[in-house]
């Protein structure tokens, strides 16, 4: 009897020993598992991509209508900030925003004017920064409309309201070119516009004689001088590079007024500046729409939009019978890097087609720039029914523009979507 009680004890010893321990193992095993997933992964280590959106329009003016239009006699002074209520959305989800202004900052003492020499109110930056505009080419035929003063304070105005400016510097102590970096990628910004033909030995822009002293301080060529002036600029390409950028977009003033399809001589620079490695090309100045294109240049393609029309201006149809000037274009272009020893490639082009939108209020003219694909889907949200042509009108450009723009394209720029515009903002902005 003895014997069997031992025998029992024995066994259950064992027993509770055995489901001791097993847990202990299982744990012990657990941890050992757990140790080996804490251990980096080797696809968490590799580089993620980087994407980068540049976002671009046309030209900004402000005619005489405008002025009266934007006036705040309750605040005394004058207020853009209407204008481009509806577009900020789009222009405020890019991580680098530039436009053309087309106009000067001389102040208030010159008087405001507008055709054929151009001074606006400095309060127009405002509305600018406020739309979501990072920076802004300063280098087109109006330029020297106040005077060499005037185009230096346009450069103080808009820089100390946080506004990056290329095309014209104030000495030659500064870079003539900007390099703006975003989302670890280096971009060169640079801008250049046509001259009209010399006075004597002097340049000159819409007639306008360039003083010598000023000659270096604005980025010009000449059709005259094209060939040299292309030098200039692949010298201009080759000094960018060695500061660091990585992606180089040139701004050009250029082509005829008015004319839908590029000249020649747009054409020629566009692959002069393909072939020598510059990755988009933003075109101003016609005041309408031109075509964008493709160019096989040096190993890779250059993206060139030869003319984004007018993004804010009183050129409307009445006074010129060109329905074309109150069309324009947000462009805007997506750029990847897979890893840092791979090229910096455009992912992605697309473009929301805009319309100067006029109409009466009261006694009172309003100016809002419509982005067209939301506006023709909700007229009633973006003020369409304010008079009884404005409908038409909008559909009318929205059909000239995606016609243009599409037909040399074969799809490979579309238009920009609803669900983009609904994309979070890329930074808060304060109203003025």
């Amino acid at each position: 009897m003895k014997n069997k009680e031992i025998y029992i004890g024995l066994l259950i010893f064992f027993l509770l020993f055995y489901i001791g321990i097993y847990p202990f193992k299982q744990t012990t095993t657990t941890f050992e598992e757990f140790s080996e997933s804490d251990e980096p992964d080797k696809e968490e280590e590799e580089e993620k991509p980087i994407t980068l959106q540049i976002t671009a329009v046309g030209d900004i003016m402000v005619h005489g209508p405008q002025l009266r239009a934007q006036w705040n006699e309750q605040a005394k002074s004058h207020d853009f900030h209407n204008n481009f209520q509806f577009v900020k959305n789009y222009i405020q989800q890019a991580d680098l925003a530039l436009c053309n202004l087309e106009t000067t900052f001389a102040g208030k003492e010159r008087g405001y004017t507008s055709f054929p020499m151009f001074n606006s109110p400095d309060s127009l930056t405002h509305a600018l920064m406020s739309a979501g505009f990072d920076g802004t080419s300063t280098a087109n035929n109006h330029t020297l409309d106040t005077g060499i003063e005037g185009m230096l304070r346009t450069i103080d105005v808009l820089r100390e309201n946080g506004m990056q400016t290329f095309g014209t510097r104030k000495n030659l102590n500064e870079e003539a070119f900007q390099i703006i970096e975003r989302n670890g990628i280096k971009i060169g910004l640079t801008a250049y516009t046509y001259e009209t033909p010399p006075w004597g030995e002097f340049k000159t822009l819409n007639a306008i004689k360039i003083p010598k002293e000023a000659e270096a301080l604005i980025d010009t060529f000449g059709y005259e001088t094209l060939p040299q002036d292309l030098e200039k600029m692949k010298e201009r390409i080759q000094h960018m590079k060695a500061a660091g950028a990585e992606v180089i977009i040139f701004y050009l003033h250029w082509g005829n007024e008015y004319e839908q399809e590029p000249n020649v001589f747009q054409r020629q620079i566009a692959h002069y500046l393909a072939e020598q490695g510059v990755d988009i090309i933003f075109g101003s100045h016609p005041h309408v729409l031109q075509s964008i294109e493709y160019i096989r240049g040096s190993g890779k393609e250059t993206l060139v939009v030869y003319s984004m029309g007018n993004f804010l201006s009183n050129q409307r149809y009445e006074i010129l019978k060109n329905r074309y000037t109150e069309d324009g274009i947000i462009v805007n272009v997506q750029l990847r890097r897979n890893s840092s020893n791979e090229p910096i490639t455009i992912e992605r082009v697309t473009y929301i087609p805009t319309w100067i939108h006029r109409y009466s209020k009261g006694k009172k003219l309003i100016y809002e720039i419509l982005p067209l694909p939301a506006a023709l889907e909700h007229p009633e949200s973006y003020n369409l029914f304010s008079a009884k042509d404005s409908l038409w009108r909008a559909e009318k450009s929205f059909r000239n523009t995606v016609d243009l723009i599409e037909k040399q394209l074969n799809k490979r720029i579309s238009i920009h979507t609803m669900e983009e515009k609904k994309a979070p903002y890329r930074r808060p902005v304060k109203e003025d």
